[in-house]
């Protein structure tokens, strides 16, 4: 190989690799890192076509005659073309072209042998020669090995988007594949074009291989100026090096020691970046990474450096053939693509998943069609053609699309019966978690079952149930699967930060491997989010997967909504029941210390002399009798309202305890109604704060206010207690379960906060309801 360059094709990638951007699917779009893959791919394909074409037109010796006086002289020499090398320079008088007379044969093309005068008087002979690098068996060998380089670096760009690390590699292997693609057009016809692209492909690649290095030991950050220093000597090269093409081509002579010594120093610095690495004590799976890349770094380009390369430049003659060690060039990707399948290195745990299988398997299958539309549509009958051209070409064209059609989703399907075969069943898993739903009432049991099922449908190495909205409630509720801590560990802290689509999906990138992230809803209301992923092998979420996904995930969130509630229902229900017992047990002690004992008495259960005033001993039992029904239901409320209500409970407190009650109206006086339900619940509601504003946080003055509002009423019982008034056992009471449920019951809600310093407030809100008018 000849010294030589890119055509630039990097640029219009790079900028979109920041991106990251999850494959899915079986067609390989071209967006974000997909971008950069198909860049390389592209343009190592058509440096490919351009330089077999080129290899089938006779050479050129890349020079341009022009008048100088009566002689003829070469005006223009192309450097590091065959006149150059064969030691033609601008100014040279030319004796003649291509065997005839200078003079004559001015203007000829292309110039295939010219006898020049050197300054020294001394004849030049200029012929073209096509190099053996041209042979069949050579540019297949190097167009083979450019293969190797596109294909895994737009593989690693692909599985890995968001590692600077992985575009490094992309750009490195991109220049290299180009070298390669265009050697046989560079070192056999000496194609102008290709002597270009060849050098600035070769620039390209002895640039970013020191970077790629450094961010493969980690050590981008500590290099970054040293990098920025070469890339600039980079860059000054190429300018030179077209300033010598297009301007000045005497100017070669100095480009071209300097193009020598950039292109063997980025080897040798990564050489020696590597070789650190592997050496140091530290991370043993690092060494051993960098073991690898430096071993087969080091035998690619190493015999292409010091027996080919640096002879000819040295004397004009390389010691071995530059087509034999350009081959060896190989080594570098399959012993990258040995240390990604063997050690998972840049990540990457599998290099070839089921989506770009599927995604080739079209392209071939398009390419076909294609074929056999344009064969077809060469035999179709010329009379036909000539009477009904445009009907018989949008004929074929219909008739291939639709042969298309069915022929991807064949082949599809007979790929995935060869090669994946144990596809996830929908209809099993739907079924099964019916089953689950049916089965068991016990929201644990029910979610547990779920999520193991969706693992082991979608082979799956961990699923994640998060319940909860804000980082203060999101909480795991369940998972499965061999990876599952590690996955909570890198999910959690960028789940609230996730954007969804209109599907509720949304992919989650983690190295080589893509998570999926489904929004849990009901209705509106949030319920949390399912983590699923990473896939077995390293493989990625299909459409059909994702589909099933769309469908099981709804299901999901309303089993957890269903259950949720159930499990409420049941725990009200044992409090009711609790409760209803112990004011069962109050009642019977009230009855048997106080009215039964009087009851007792008047009934002559206790001597004459001991009864001195029956009338008295009657009267207080009538007044206990009163005070009991006044607690369990006081007529006060149905006959005369709630705020004359909540003035005697606030009366019989005060009298009771040593507590200042005081009640607030606003937008509400004693004559208003409310609906029965509400009238009671906001009883109770305030019944109960009072009580445990007393018992527990042991206040000395309870405001209670009372509110009406233009969408409902507001209810407020404030204490300067200690801040425990809702921390008594519940068992004596609803209790807060019991306030909400009275609540909910009228489609109202309750809040409460709580401090030692300032107290208790519970606050109730329902929907405003004149008693008898809405």
């Amino acid at each position: 190989m000849r010294s030589g360059g890119s055509s630039g094709f990097s640029r219009a990638w790079t900028r979109t690799l920041g991106k990251p951007s999850a494959p899915h699917g079986a067609v390989w779009s071209l967006n974000g890192p997909r971008l950069g893959a198909s860049a390389i791919l592209l343009t190592y394909s058509l440096v490919v076509v351009l330089a077999g074409r080129a290899i089938q037109v006779p050479g050129d010796l890349g020079l341009k005659a022009g008048a100088c006086g009566s002689d003829v002289c070469v005006a223009w020499v192309m450097p590091s073309g065959q006149a150059w090398y064969d030691g033609a320079r601008p100014g040279m008088r030319i004796l003649s072209l291509n065997g005839e007379d200078a003079r004559a044969a001015v203007g000829i093309q292309p110039l295939r042998e010219a006898e020049l005068l050197s300054p020294s008087g001394r004849s030049l002979r200029a012929n073209v020669t096509v190099g053996a690098i041209a042979l069949p068996w050579a540019r297949n060998c190097l167009w083979l090995t450019g293969a190797l380089f596109a294909l895994l670096g737009a593989v690693v760009l692909v599985r890995r988007p968001d590692a600077p690390v992985a575009r490094l590699f992309g750009m490195f292997t991109g220049f290299t594949s180009v070298a390669l693609a265009v050697s046989p057009a560079a070192g056999g016809p000496h194609a102008a074009w290709s002597l270009v692209v060849q050098y600035l492909s070769l620039l390209g690649l002895a640039a970013s291989l020191p970077a790629f290095a450094a961010a493969f030991v980690g050590d981008s950050r500590g290099s970054r100026t040293a990098l920025r220093y070469f890339w600039l000597a980079g860059g000054l090269l190429s300018i030179g090096y077209l300033t010598s093409a297009f301007i000045r081509p005497s100017f070669y002579s100095v480009v071209r020691i300097g193009f020598v010594v950039f292109f063997v120093g980025g080897i040798f610095s990564a050489l020696v970046v590597l070789a650190r690495k592997a050496l140091a004590r530290g991370s043993r799976h690092s060494a051993r990474d960098a073991r690898l890349a430096l071993s087969g770094i080091a035998c690619g380009t190493l015999p292409f450096v010091g027996l080919s390369l640096i002879p000819l430049y040295a004397v004009h003659k390389d010691l071995v053939p530059a087509r034999l060690t350009a081959v060896l060039w190989g080594v570098i990707p399959l012993t990258f693509a040995y240390a990604i399948l063997r050690h998972q290195v840049l990540g990457i745990r599998r290099l070839v998943h089921r989506g770009m299988v599927h995604g080739i398997t079209t392209v071939v299958t398009l390419a076909v069609m294609c074929l056999l539309v344009v064969a077809v549509d060469s035999r179709v009958d010329g009379i036909l053609r000539a009477t009904n051209a445009a009907w018989v070409t949008a004929a074929l064209l219909a008739l291939g699309a639709l042969l298309f059609h069915v022929l991807s989703r064949g082949v599809r399907s007979l790929v995935d019966r060869f090669f994946y075969p144990g596809g996830v069943d929908s209809g099993t898993l739907l079924a099964a978690m019916r089953d689950d739903l049916v089965g068991s009432a016990q929201v644990g049991e029910v979610v547990a079952s779920m999520v193991t099922r969706l693992r082991d449908s979608l082979r799956l190495e961990a699923v994640i149930l998060f319940l909860g909205t804000n980082a203060e409630t999101l909480r795991v509720t369940a998972s499965a699967g061999s990876r599952a801590d590690e996955t909570i560990t890198f999910v959690r802290p960028r789940l609230l930060e996730t954007d969804f689509g209109a599907n509720g999906l949304s992919e989650m990138r983690w190295n080589s491997d893509v998570l999926l992230i489904a929004r849990l809803e009901t209705g509106s209301r949030a319920l949390g989010f399912l983590a699923l992923g990473p896939k077995e092998r390293g493989e990625i979420f299909l459409r059909e997967e994702r589909r099933l996904v769309e469908t099981v995930t709804p299901i999901l969130a309303l089993a957890i909504r269903e259950t949720s509630l159930l499990s409420e229902l049941r725990e009200v229900s044992e409090r009711l029941t609790d409760a209803e017992e112990a004011e069962r047990g109050r009642i019977a002690r009230d009855l048997h210390d106080g009215p039964l004992q009087k009851a007792i008495l008047l009934g002559g259960g206790a001597a004459d002399g001991m009864l001195r005033d029956r009338k008295g001993v009657a009267r207080e039992l009538v007044a206990e009798l009163r005070e009991l029904c006044a607690r369990l239901r006081p007529a006060i409320l149905d006959d005369l309202g709630l705020v004359p209500a909540l003035e005697w409970l606030l009366e019989q407190t005060a009298q009771g305890f040593t507590v200042t009650p005081r009640l607030t109206l606003r937008g509400m006086t004693e004559d208003d109604r409310l609906a029965p339900g509400t009238e009671l619940a906001l009883f109770r509601v305030t019944q109960e704060a009072v009580s445990n504003a007393l018992k527990h946080g042991h206040a000395r003055s309870i405001h209670v206010s009372l509110t009406r509002t233009i969408n409902g009423v507001e209810l407020s019982v404030t204490d300067d207690g200690n801040g425990s008034a809702m921390a008594g056992d519940p068992m004596r009471g609803l209790g807060i379960p019991g306030m909400r449920e009275r609540l909910r019951q009228v489609g109202g809600s309750v809040s409460i906060a709580s401090d030692r310093r300032t107290g208790t407030m519970v606050s109730a809100r329902i929907p405003y309801v004149v008693h008898g008018e809405q």
